[in-house]
């Protein structure tokens, strides 16, 4: 009788320490990967870079192309300085994109699924027209950031 007690108590922990293991392995790795998607988004030197850009961009024309559309993709050829693609490839910009602020409800399959899934990142509470995203590669992998802008 004793010795049946101690196998059913030793299957009980080993079956409590076993689910207690599993709970914390899929924490771990959820945290571990939102920290790795968490690190190609709003980087502070990509911040600062849009930022640059963004001054740049209002001092030559900027506010000309928000004009209501949700997503706009802006390149070299919507702005009339020589050094924007310069600027570009200094930047290791890929893309440029003016996003109405706020957008939740848009077509995605307009767009690549790393950037839908930074858009849905993104919080809302700042007050602002629209926000400059740009998107930047660096090893084969996109990184985005964003800065606000007033009409």
């Amino acid at each position: 009788m004793k010795r049946g007690f101690a196998l059913l108590e030793t299957i009980v922990v080993i079956t409590f320490v076993t689910v207690s293991l599993l709970l914390l392995y899929s924490t771990f790795t959820s945290m571990v990967d939102n920290s790795k998607k968490n690190a190609l988004y709003d980087d502070a030197t990509n911040i600062y870079k849009i930022y640059y850009l963004k001054e740049y961009l209002e001092l030559n024309g900027l506010a000309f192309y928000m004009n209501g559309e949700d997503i706009r993709k802006l390149s070299c050829d919507d702005f009339s300085f020589a050094s924007c693609t310069q600027i570009m490839d200094t930047f290791s910009l890929e893309n440029l994109y003016l996003v109405k602020y706020g957008l939740r409800d848009y077509n995605q399959d307009n767009y690549t699924s790393s950037f839908n899934n930074y858009l849905k990142s993104l919080a809302n509470s700042d007050d602002y027209d629209y926000r400059l995203v740009g998107e930047f590669t660096y090893e084969g992998e996109y990184h985005y950031a964003s800065i606000g802008v007033i009409k």
